[in-house]
Protein backbone atom coordinates (compact mmCIF):
# COMPACT_ATOMS: atom_id res chain seq x y z
CA UNK A 1 0.00 0.00 0.00
CA UNK A 2 2.84 2.38 0.83
CA UNK A 3 4.50 1.71 -2.53
CA UNK A 4 1.26 2.49 -4.35
CA UNK A 5 1.08 5.79 -2.46
CA UNK A 6 4.67 6.54 -3.47
CA UNK A 7 3.74 5.74 -7.07
CA UNK A 8 0.77 8.10 -6.90
CA UNK A 9 3.00 10.84 -5.51
CA UNK A 10 5.54 10.36 -8.34
CA UNK A 11 2.79 10.42 -10.95
CA UNK A 12 1.28 13.53 -9.38
CA UNK A 13 4.65 15.28 -9.31
CA UNK A 14 5.20 14.41 -12.98
CA UNK A 15 1.74 15.71 -13.91
CA UNK A 16 2.36 18.95 -11.98
CA UNK A 17 5.66 19.41 -13.83
CA UNK A 18 3.89 18.86 -17.15
CA UNK A 19 1.21 21.42 -16.26
CA UNK A 20 3.93 23.89 -15.28
CA UNK A 21 5.54 23.46 -18.70
CA UNK A 22 2.19 24.10 -20.36
CA UNK A 23 1.69 27.15 -18.15
CA UNK A 24 5.08 28.55 -19.20
CA UNK A 25 4.15 28.06 -22.86
CA UNK A 26 0.91 29.98 -22.38
CA UNK A 27 2.68 32.72 -20.41
CA UNK A 28 5.20 33.05 -23.24
CA UNK A 29 2.30 33.31 -25.68
CA UNK A 30 0.76 36.04 -23.50
CA UNK A 31 4.04 37.96 -23.48
CA UNK A 32 4.33 37.72 -27.28
CA UNK A 33 0.76 38.96 -27.69
CA UNK A 34 1.42 41.89 -25.36
CA UNK A 35 4.57 42.79 -27.29
CA UNK A 36 2.73 42.55 -30.63
CA UNK A 37 -0.10 44.69 -29.28
CA UNK A 38 2.37 47.33 -28.02
CA UNK A 39 4.10 47.37 -31.42
CA UNK A 40 0.76 47.69 -33.22
CA UNK A 41 -0.25 50.63 -31.03
CA UNK A 42 3.16 52.30 -31.47
CA UNK A 43 2.97 51.81 -35.23
CA UNK A 44 -0.52 53.30 -35.32
CA UNK A 45 0.63 56.32 -33.31
CA UNK A 46 3.55 56.86 -35.72
CA UNK A 47 1.23 56.62 -38.70
CA UNK A 48 -1.24 59.00 -37.08
CA UNK A 49 1.52 61.53 -36.39
CA UNK A 50 2.78 61.18 -39.96
CA UNK A 51 -0.72 61.67 -41.38
CA UNK A 52 -1.30 64.77 -39.20
CA UNK A 53 2.04 66.32 -40.22
CA UNK A 54 1.52 65.60 -43.90
CA UNK A 55 -2.02 66.79 -44.33
CA UNK A 56 -3.73 63.39 -44.15
CA UNK A 57 -2.18 62.09 -47.36
CA UNK A 58 -3.63 58.71 -48.25
CA UNK A 59 -6.54 56.88 -46.75
CA UNK A 60 -5.90 57.07 -43.02
CA UNK A 61 -9.53 56.09 -42.32
CA UNK A 62 -9.05 52.68 -43.98
CA UNK A 63 -5.77 52.24 -42.11
CA UNK A 64 -7.52 53.08 -38.82
CA UNK A 65 -10.28 50.59 -39.59
CA UNK A 66 -7.74 47.78 -40.21
CA UNK A 67 -5.81 48.83 -37.11
CA UNK A 68 -8.94 48.59 -34.95
CA UNK A 69 -9.74 45.15 -36.39
CA UNK A 70 -6.20 43.88 -35.71
CA UNK A 71 -6.21 45.38 -32.24
CA UNK A 72 -9.59 43.87 -31.36
CA UNK A 73 -8.45 40.44 -32.62
CA UNK A 74 -5.24 40.68 -30.57
CA UNK A 75 -7.11 41.78 -27.46
CA UNK A 76 -9.56 38.88 -27.83
CA UNK A 77 -6.66 36.46 -28.28
CA UNK A 78 -4.97 37.98 -25.24
CA UNK A 79 -8.15 37.61 -23.18
CA UNK A 80 -8.53 33.96 -24.25
CA UNK A 81 -4.89 33.33 -23.41
CA UNK A 82 -5.25 34.86 -19.97
CA UNK A 83 -8.36 32.75 -19.36
CA UNK A 84 -6.40 29.62 -20.33
CA UNK A 85 -3.55 30.64 -17.99
CA UNK A 86 -6.05 31.01 -15.13
CA UNK A 87 -7.50 27.56 -15.91
CA UNK A 88 -4.05 25.98 -15.89
CA UNK A 89 -3.22 27.69 -12.58
CA UNK A 90 -6.44 26.29 -11.11
CA UNK A 91 -5.51 22.82 -12.34
CA UNK A 92 -2.05 23.11 -10.79
CA UNK A 93 -3.56 24.36 -7.54
CA UNK A 94 -5.92 21.37 -7.41
CA UNK A 95 -3.04 19.04 -8.18
CA UNK A 96 -1.01 20.52 -5.32
CA UNK A 97 -3.95 19.98 -2.98
CA UNK A 98 -4.15 16.35 -4.08
CA UNK A 99 -0.40 15.94 -3.64
CA UNK A 100 -0.66 17.42 -0.15
CA UNK A 101 -3.35 14.86 0.65
CA UNK A 102 -0.99 12.06 -0.40
CA UNK A 103 1.74 13.53 1.80
CA UNK A 104 -0.61 13.73 4.78
CA UNK A 105 -1.75 10.13 4.29
CA UNK A 106 1.88 9.00 4.03
CA UNK A 107 2.86 10.91 7.18
CA UNK A 108 -0.10 9.44 9.08
CA UNK A 109 0.84 5.93 7.95
CA UNK A 110 4.42 6.44 9.09
CA UNK A 111 3.24 7.79 12.44
CA UNK A 112 0.89 4.83 12.87
CA UNK A 113 3.65 2.36 11.98
CA UNK A 114 6.00 4.09 14.44
CA UNK A 115 3.37 3.95 17.20
CA UNK A 116 2.82 0.24 16.52
CA UNK A 117 6.57 -0.38 16.63
CA UNK A 118 6.88 1.63 19.86
CA UNK A 119 4.01 -0.37 21.36
CA UNK A 120 5.69 -3.69 20.41
CA UNK A 121 8.96 -2.56 21.95
CA UNK A 122 7.17 -1.39 25.11
CA UNK A 123 5.33 -4.73 25.42
CA UNK A 124 8.59 -6.60 24.98
CA UNK A 125 10.30 -4.43 27.61
CA UNK A 126 7.35 -4.90 29.95
CA UNK A 127 7.55 -8.66 29.46
CA UNK A 128 11.29 -8.68 30.13
CA UNK A 129 10.74 -6.56 33.22
CA UNK A 130 7.96 -8.84 34.44
CA UNK A 131 10.07 -11.97 33.86
CA UNK A 132 13.01 -10.41 35.70
CA UNK A 133 10.74 -9.48 38.58
CA UNK A 134 9.36 -13.01 38.76
CA UNK A 135 12.89 -14.47 38.74
CA UNK A 136 14.00 -12.10 41.48
CA UNK A 137 10.91 -12.95 43.54
CA UNK A 138 11.58 -16.69 43.15
CA UNK A 139 15.21 -16.18 44.17
CA UNK A 140 14.08 -14.12 47.10
CA UNK A 141 11.47 -16.73 48.13
CA UNK A 142 14.01 -19.55 47.84
CA UNK A 143 16.50 -17.56 49.87
CA UNK A 144 13.96 -17.16 52.70
CA UNK A 145 13.21 -20.86 52.96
Amino acid sequence: MASSLKTLQRIQKFQIDEQRKILVEWQNREEKLLNNLRRLIQEYEREKDFAEKNGMIGDFGAYTKRYLQYREAMEQDLEATRKKIAEIRDIISDMFKEQKTYEIVERQRKEKAQKEEDLKVQKMLDEIGTNNYIKEEKKHEQGEK
